[in-house]
């Protein structure tokens, strides 16, 4: 069994790509933002218009990130899962710089991360910052720059973990899914099992008693239809 885990707002408390813009990029974010919003460009041209309106040095942004907060119950749940023999692997459509820099400093960084690429440029005065996007899909249908639904495939015994927009194709994959906030909504809205969560105190107790039971999907089945 893999684990599959959303970063921003799952986590993290909050979306750190959105922090990082409202303290260093210039104040046009939030117009592309409000354009993806409305359906107008994809998610991945969204990150990737925001991304080179940051305006500032490399070691600023670090330092800012080194303020980030995490669910505190997180650690924990990636010894369970080491313990128990599950893979745990971060998938987000964000940028693993800022994924990376927040987990090292919580002693978190040796998990597999898949996510876009931040690039920096040297320039005169401040950096130029881009994003690539080694895991974009052409046949992506919410245009993202991290395909989720080809990293989490259907044909898989997997947990998934997530709370947002980006998390709504996967969700349809995923053999288990943990939803809160507005996957939660898109959950119900469509009919899909889900088990709620608030943090992963919550996610590593039910996955204890899925892994204890001699047979998994009844107690999966059982457990999601209480969403």
């Amino acid at each position: 069994m893999q684990v599959f885990c959303d970063f921003d707002g799952t986590i993290s408390k909050e979306d750190v790509t959105d922090l990082v813009l409202d303290r260093f990029a210039r104040a046009e974010w939030r117009e592309i933002e409000d354009q993806w919003t409305n359906g107008r460009i994809t998610s991945a041209q969204c990150m990737h218009r925001q991304i080179q309106l940051l305006q500032a040095r490399r070691e600023d942004i670090d330092a800012f990130l080194d303020t980030i907060e995490i669910d505190n119950a997180f650690g924990a749940f990636k010894a369970f899962c080491e313990k128990n023999g599950l893979e745990l692997v971060i998938v987000s459509d964000g940028v693993d710089h800022f994924i990376r820099r927040v987990l090292a400093r919580h002693g978190l960084d040796d998990i597999r991360i898949i996510a876009n690429r931040l690039i920096s440029r040297p320039h005169v005065g401040m950096p130029e910052f881009d994003l690539g996007f080694p895991f974009k899909s052409a046949s992506c249908t919410a245009g993202a720059g991290v395909c989720k639904c080809a990293q989490v495939r259907p044909s898989g015994n997997h947990v998934y973990i997530g709370d947002g927009r980006s998390d709504f194709c996967v969700s349809h994959e995923a053999l288990i899914v943990f939803a809160k906030a507005r996957l939660a909504d898109y959950c119900r809205a469509n009919c899909l099992p889900f088990i709620p969560y608030s943090g992963f105190a919550e996610i590593q107790a039910s996955v204890a008693t899925i892994l204890s039971s001699p047979s998994r999907q009844p107690v999966v089945q059982a457990v999601a239809k209480t969403a």
